[in-house]
């Protein structure tokens, strides 16, 4: 008798560790059984489209949403979004969050709070064998440099041009285009000499166009890629940070670095 007592306490105990692994989605998302989530999908390999005229964002951030959804037992939808009109969507209510490789900056987070889950170097692509012999960002004094609009890439390059000019040497010729692709293939028909991105993106180009890019300066600051959500919505946060730490705990982040090809330090793992 003491030993089927004993077996159904412990079968008890396995079945709330294992309710509790699970998760529980935030009240907002818990009440209508779901969460959307706001991406630009021109940003490989966090979020971006496989296929030409394809409708379906993949890439490690669409995965990790879905990885946080199946904790949760609830479903996620993406709400493809220009960059620039990420943070004002989720303002206006047409997602619940922003999961799209968008830095965690103090501007940004006196909007909207944030939950960092990645850390990453911008870095400088051209073309292969770098004709313009880039290899530091004073190098970029009189040369085109293409980026996406609405990005702090715009702000950082604005900063070098006055830089620049302020020690007597030429600016920076600064192109935007509204999605990180257009602004590589300006590099690549050589409208630019320089595309202003993250490495995350470099390595995806690379590997993409084998032959034809290659990164010829990387920053050796980190940025920190982060989920937006409504400071108004309740437990988002908490909710988000628990889930994420778990999926680093359980092998599953490490598993989507290794598929997307990212390195599992930016992650804070081996």
């Amino acid at each position: 008798m003491k030993r089927i007592a004993a077996v159904m306490i412990l079968a008890l105990a396995v079945t709330v560790v294992s309710v509790a692994s699970a998760g529980k989605p935030p009240p907002p998302f818990a009440s209508k059984g779901s969460f959307s989530a706001c991406v630009d999908p021109s940003f490989p390999p966090m979020e971006y489209y496989a296929k030409v005229g394809s409708t379906t964002p993949t890439g490690f951030d669409v995965d990790l949403a879905k990885a946080v959804a199946r904790r949760w037992k609830i479903k996620v939808s993406y709400v493809a979004t220009a960059f620039t009109g990420l943070l004002p969507a989720l303002a206006a209510n047409k997602c619940d969050l922003v999961w799209s490789g968008i830095f965690v900056t103090p501007e940004r987070t006196k909007q909207f709070p944030a939950v960092g889950y990645m850390k990453t170097h911008r870095a400088l692509l051209v073309r292969k064998g770098n004709p313009k012999h880039i290899r530091k960002p004073s190098d970029l004094s009189g040369k085109t440099v293409s980026t996406e609009a609405g990005t702090k890439y715009v702000d950082a390059l604005n900063a070098l041009d006055a830089k620049l000019k302020a020690q007597g040497k030429k600016g920076i010729r600064i192109q935007t285009y509204p999605k990180a692709s257009d602004a590589s293939a300006a590099v690549l028909v050589g409208r630019a000499d320089a595309d202003l991105t993250q490495d995350t993106e470099a390595a995806f180009r690379i590997t993409q166009n084998r032959g034809k890019f290659q990164i010829a300066y990387l920053y050796p600051q980190f940025d920190t890629f982060g989920v937006y959500y409504r400071g108004s919505d309740s437990g988002v946060g908490a909710a988000l940070k628990r889930e994420i730490a778990a999926l680093k705990k359980n092998g599953t982040i490490k598993r989507l670095a290794k598929k997307y090809h990212l390195p599992p330090k930016d992650f804070g793992l081996k």
